[in-house]
């Protein structure tokens, strides 16, 4: 009886997975074939598929992409297929929108914003056409995607492209020159590469270190191309004038191992710094993309360019390093061994170094005038429990400090003016990678849109502009700093947290264009603590309780009057009122901290504000 009862069942069950792949199979039809995909010699046509689309017909999708021939998919083994390719479709948040990318597992990394600099020249009070570039490393092609019309415009193929087992040549920084040409970094073939855009013709420079690894790289004023070497462990600097196609002319490389007391393993990511002096006393600075140009009025004098770079041993040791372009001296700044994995570094407008830490759950600032370091969390990840957010590359833009989180899988900035962290959280979620899609590197248009790529996921995501502000909450605490007795386990310190609903009820919400009130009713704020207290960010030898943990924003009316005082009128469900509570526990450590409260809104959003913690 037990075995046919077994037998039944596993029948049953049979025919739920059978008649389930038929479904999504005639579903999945117009993306691309399942069968195709498990197929060693599929032949793959790029589809102009976008966010949101359902095609009726194959034909009708062909209607509107580009003419590009076909193009033979590399192998990759079954077994790998889901965890490099990207199973799902494009899906959004009312924050971000994905696109799939038509070439069936690109494994995009490398991505940057270019304009046409012709229409500007036509017309300067013409609209600027840009177009996102993506490096697809698996296929070898850099792909271009229209933003005005929502496609992709173009595939063009890199010569003697490399791929190692089922990973492709790992492309981690591109950037356009002054004269509207293309560089980008390539791991396999150990090289940088340049696209001549209008003469559409490719050179590569070999570097001269074998393994080296080059992962990013800047211009200087002269329009040298200055690049850092993972595993080559060296500062290499390539002239576009004596450099030759397919040889190592042109490159040289700087060896500074034995200036740095600390033992490293790798070497990270680079940004130039511009120093400029003219007549006065005072200093003024000016951001341009990802360098920070510094003029000190004293005297006239030629530029001097620093190079900022870390250096890292695992896994908690780093250093960040200082190289002056002009004397081509090094110094070395070695930071707090719980500092972790420093990786995207740049300079705000005050001259301080904001830096990721790709090991934890934190990111920090240093002050190169003093070495003191400041650290911060962000929220606690929404993925999984048992990883952390790991803040990867970024960039500082409208004094917003932005950066990808790996694992949190969320593009975020941190409001250094107002100590305000947003994170907006990907939709993807690959159960096979703990919940993330890779989103590896991002790139900022000239309207403010964060642009990124999923690399698991064979996707392009997109934050409008127009978005960023729309937070359906509004934080406010009663105080900016709490301090703990570590000799007291008794006494408890607390926070007041006071929620606001943003949304106008009285407006109506489709002229807003922001949330649909009874959309938005329905969603629950989860209440999270993180500190800079451990790597993880979690609380560590500290009890941190809310009054509430969760709410609905049912609970709050909407607010109409002015968002971020706390002048509002102290009536009944005007606001959600939280309380925060920290106890220490045996073990805590004085010192100075920060404190990250923050009210997650639907798994999409997460808005946090951070206030000094200090432990006497």
């Amino acid at each position: 009886m037990i075995k046919k009862r077994k037998g039944f069942i596993l029948l049953i069950l049979s025919l739920i997975f059978i008649f389930s792949f038929i479904y999504l199979l005639s579903w999945n039809n117009n993306y691309f074939n399942i069968l195709s995909l498990l197929s060693n010699n599929v032949l793959v046509k790029p589809i102009n598929l976008t966010s949101g689309s359902n095609p009726q017909s194959i034909d009708q999708e062909k209607e509107q992409t580009v003419d590009s021939e076909e193009v033979a998919s590399k192998q990759i083994p079954k077994k790998f297929i889901n965890h490099l390719c990207g199973t799902t479709f494009p899906k959004s948040t009312y924050f971000i929108k994905e696109y799939s990318i038509p070439y069936f597992c690109s494994q995009p990394v490398g991505i940057v914003v270019n304009t046409d600099q012709q229409n500007k020249e036509v017309n300067e009070q013409q609209k600027v056409n840009e177009t996102i570039w993506i490096a697809a490393t698996w296929t070898g092609h850099i792909i271009l995607f229209d933003p005005e019309k929502g496609s992709f415009s173009e595939f063009i193929e890199i010569p003697n492209w490399k791929t190692e087992d089922v990973f492709g040549s790992m492309v981690w920084d591109m950037k356009f020159d002054k004269n509207g040409n293309l560089w980008f970094t390539d791991q396999l073939n150990n090289a940088i590469w340049r696209y001549f855009v209008y003469d559409k013709k490719f050179e590569m420079y070999k570097i001269p270190t074998r393994g080296a690894y080059p992962s990013s790289i800047a211009f200087d004023s002269q329009n040298r191309v200055w690049f850092s070497e993972i595993f080559g462990k060296q500062l290499g600097m390539l002239i576009p004038s004596k450099v030759e196609n397919n040889t190592t002319k042109g490159i040289i490389e700087y060896d500074f191992k034995d200036k740095i007391n600390q033992k490293f393993v790798t070497m990270g990511p680079l940004t130039i710094t511009k120093n400029k002096n003219i007549n006065n006393n005072s200093v003024t600075r000016d951001i341009d993309g990802p360098n920070s140009i510094i003029m000190d009025k004293k005297d006239q004098k030629l530029p001097s360019e620093i190079i900022w770079f870390s250096t890292m041993d695992y896994p908690e040791v780093g250093s960040v390093v200082r190289f002056d372009i002009n004397t081509k001296e090094f110094k070395v700044f070695e930071l707090p061994k719980n500092a972790g994995i420093p990786v995207g570094i740049v300079e705000d407008d005050q001259g301080r170094l904001w830096i990721n830490d790709h090991a934890t759950n934190l990111f920090f600032m240093l002050d190169t005038t003093t070495g003191k370091t400041k650290q911060f969390s962000t929220s606690l990840p929404s993925t999984r429990n048992s990883t952390t957010t790991l803040p990867y590359f970024n960039e500082l833009r409208d004094e917003k400090l932005w950066f990808n989180e790996h694992e949190g899988n969320a593009i975020a900035y941190y409001d250094i003016k107002n100590s305000t962290l947003v994170e907006y959280h990907i939709p993807t979620r690959s159960k096979i990678w703990g919940n993330t899609s890779n989103p590896l590197k991002f790139t900022i248009d000239s309207n403010g849109s964060i642009w990124f790529t999923e690399w698991t996921e064979n996707k392009l995501g997109l934050l409008e502009s127009s978005k960023i502000g729309k937070i359906p909450i509004t934080m406010n605490l009663s105080k900016n700093k709490m301090i703990l007795d570590s000799s007291d386990s008794n006494k408890v310190d607390f926070v007041d947290i006071l929620i606001f609903n943003n949304i106008d009820s009285k407006t109506d919400n489709k002229s807003k264009g922001i949330f649909e009130t009874n959309l938005v009713n329905n969603k629950q704020v989860k209440m999270i603590v993180s500190s800079s207290l451990s790597k993880s960010g979690k609380l560590w030898n500290v009890t941190g309780n809310f009054s509430d943990n969760n709410f609905f924003m049912s609970e709050i009316s909407s607010n109409d009057q002015k968002i971020g005082e706390l002048e509002h009128n102290d009536q009944e469900n005007q606001f959600k009122k939280i309380r925060l509570g920290l106890k220490p526990e045996e073990g805590l450590i004085p010192g100075n901290y920060t404190l990250t409260i923050s009210a997650r809104y639907d798994n999409s959003i997460t808005l946090s504000k951070i206030i000094d913690l200090v432990v006497i």
